[in-house]
Order: structure tokens, then sequence, then C-alpha cells
């Protein structure tokens, strides 16, 4: 999916608000991660967003890094943020069906993302097991950054 300069410059400043859990992006983080991608989805004005890889996405972040070493088949959610307004509405979930309907079409065995586990994120846990992800194992990121990895075999 290619996004207006509107839509663009909205999932720029959507996911800048919510850094803590996404990592701030320049304009030319956004642009790679955009050439990069396997599936990309908007909804609405912009309520929500989604960007994933796949497996052969020329990815070279530190947890699509992790995945890919051990993994060689698999789509990958590089970062996923729901508006304060627009929750609660079912928005996320959507976004990760319809990421899930392409990887099953495209043959792809397991869809994995990272949680952050310090700082905690139940919320973000919870959601994630209600859709079927496991966590597999986790990692230290920094002193005060630890991630679980999660996948969902297809």
């Amino acid at each position: 999916m290619t996004l207006s300069a509107q839509q663009f410059d909205l999932v720029l400043a959507l996911n800048n608000e919510h850094k803590v859990e996404t990592n701030f992006l320049e304009i030319s983080d956004l642009e790679r991660l955009l050439g990069r991608a396997y599936f990309t989805k908007t909804i609405g004005e912009l309520d929500a967003f989604l960007i994933s890889m796949s497996h052969n996405s020329p990815h070279d972040g530190i947890n699509f890094s992790w995945f890919k070493k051990r993994f060689d088949n698999f789509a990958y959610i590089d970062r996923v943020v729901t508006a304060k307004h627009a929750r609660k509405q079912g928005h996320a979930k959507n976004l990760y069906l319809d990421l899930i309907k392409k990887a099953k079409a495209d043959d792809l065995k397991m869809v994995c993302c990272e949680i952050n586990h310090t700082p905690p994120n139940p919320g973000s846990v919870a959601f994630h097991e209600r859709l079927g992800f496991e966590l597999i194992d986790t990692a230290d990121l920094s002193e005060v950054k630890t991630v679980g990895y999660w996948v969902k075999q297809l």
C-alpha cells in the first residue's frame, strides 16, 4: 500500500505520539520502513495503522533480525498504533486479521512480533494472547528495556 502525502504525515505523527511503545521515527525512517514493508494498512482518517515485514524484507531492525536468525518463513509486525480517540473499536484486531489473511494466502507459516516487558505492556500481552500468539523468548535490549518475542503459527 502506498500512502498519500497526508496519510504519511498522519502515520508519522501518530507513531511519534506513541514513541515509547514504537520508537520515534524521522521522515526518512518512515520512508525506509514503508519501502521495505510486506503489508501496510491504515484505518479511517488515521484511526490506526499497521506496518509489517516478511522474511524476505530487506529490513535490519534488531527485533526483526532476531526472528530472521531463527525462522525462514514469517510476517513480522514492525508497528501497530491505534489513536487514543479510536481505541476499543476493534481496529488493531482488524489490522492483525487482515495481515494474517494475507500471510496465509502467501503461505507464510507464522506472524511474529515483540512486546515490551520492561517497561511492562500488559494490555498488549492480553491482546496478543487473545489472538493466539505465544511468548517464545525474551531479550534485554538495554538496562531499562526488555522485550518478549511472540509468534502465532498459521
